[in-house]
């Protein structure tokens, strides 16, 4: 006799082609899917309603009530920085810290510095989860998780910082 895992897993077609035959083969033994589906209740096509008890309520009520708005978010004017040195990028994680945008200027830093700047922005990045693009020559824009800033408002950023 077959077992019953075999059979499970002939029924969710996950055995040989042999153990499927095989179990065909049996005489006497139902193959799998033999047996009649039980019929289904008859209905005199009247329904009853009942209401719901405050025992089996939902929770659609609780629902209703954890539903709060939010209110729209400040707008914030970005905070422009132009590290010279490394110990200036306490200037943009406070900036950060805020919740605020922050443009970072190394124009003037030298290559040294402003790789390192660099790489503390793309790690404060990744720690908040925000943003960090070039927005124009040796100009980048570091934005917290829940702000975005438009193509328009870039291209202004780079059009004032170059000029």
């Amino acid at each position: 006799m077959t077992s019953f895992l075999k059979k499970t897993m002939l029924y969710l077609g996950l055995g040989s082609d042999e153990d499927f035959q095989e179990l065909h083969d049996h005489a006497g033994t139902p193959t799998v899917g033999s047996t009649p589906a039980p019929p289904a209740p008859q209905t005199s096509g009247v329904t009853t309603v009942r209401p719901i008890p405050k025992s089996e309520d939902t929770g659609q009520s609780r629902l209703a009530n954890a539903v709060r708005t939010i209110a729209p978010p400040k707008v914030s004017k970005p905070c422009v920085v132009a590290p010279v040195r490394f110990s200036d990028v306490k200037e943009i994680s406070e900036a950060i810290k805020r919740r605020q945008p922050v443009i970072v200027n190394i124009q003037q830093a030298d290559h040294e510095v402003a790789v390192r700047v660099i790489d503390f922005c793309s790690g404060l990045k990744v720690g908040i989860d925000g943003g960090f693009v070039k927005a124009g020559d040796d100009v980048f824009l570091l934005t917290p998780k829940d702000v975005e800033v438009s193509e328009e408002e870039r291209q202004r950023i780079s059009g004032s910082i170059s000029a």
